[in-house]
């Protein structure tokens, strides 16, 4: 193998773990189910064989009365089953994608049907609905994430950066019906240790919430 071989292999590599490490994972209804989706949203869903394989399988659970009910996560074609969950209760999940570049990302996601009451932290990285229309707040480990930055995709494709306040509130219109994915990005802790047997010296969340807008 040549230098010139090596060296295109290796930015390959790089750009393929780049990639990856920019995607989102959410939670969306189908076929009267819940499942959780990776990728960069308005792109291919990633599948198995592949990108879909390097994700721990989902830790899920939907709320039923108030109260947490784990549900099982299957690992189909393009997506992950959540066994059980229903559109019309929330749900949630947290996963995790292997070690790059010294980093170990974890990914959070919240399913919110329409019209649930206003809800609580539940996660690690959390966007949390308040019940007002086009208000979401940010928790992280129980406290409001204050300046936050999140991006609004819409249903229409279009994409909107919000900053949270210094309450971590993040306040957007939500004129069209259609699905909606609020995502965080890369919210970096200097939290080191091993996954696998792979040393990473700090942790990223990663969080999304994602409704359908009647």
């Amino acid at each position: 193998m040549t230098q010139q071989t090596l060296a295109l292999l290796c930015a390959l590599t790089i750009c393929t773990a780049t990639s990856a490490l920019a995607h989102t994972v959410w939670i969306e209804p189908s076929d009267g189910r819940l499942v959780v989706r990776f990728a960069e949203p308005g792109d291919d869903f990633e599948t198995s064989p592949g990108h879909l394989d390097s994700l721990s399988t989902p830790l899920g659970f939907t709320l039923m009365t108030n109260t947490a009910v784990p549900v099982q996560a299957l690992k189909k074609s393009d997506h992950f089953l959540l066994v059980g969950a229903s559109p019309t209760n929330t749900a949630c999940v947290e996963t995790s994608f292997t070690v790059r570049g010294g980093r170990k990302p974890y990914f959070y996601a919240r399913w919110q049907p329409p019209g649930a009451e206003p809800a609580t932290p539940l996660l690690t990285l959390d966007l949390v609905p308040t019940g007002k229309p086009g208000e979401v707040r940010a928790w992280f480990r129980g406290q409001p994430l204050a300046n936050i930055k999140a991006t609004l995709h819409a249903p229409d494709g279009t994409e909107t950066e919000i900053i949270a306040d210094q309450e971590g509130y993040l306040r957007f219109d939500v004129n069209a019906p259609g699905q909606y994915l609020l995502t965080i990005a890369h919210y970096r802790e200097p939290l080191a240790g091993f996954h696998r047997g792979i040393a990473y010296k700090e942790t990223s969340h990663n969080s999304a919430l994602t409704w359908r807008q009647p």
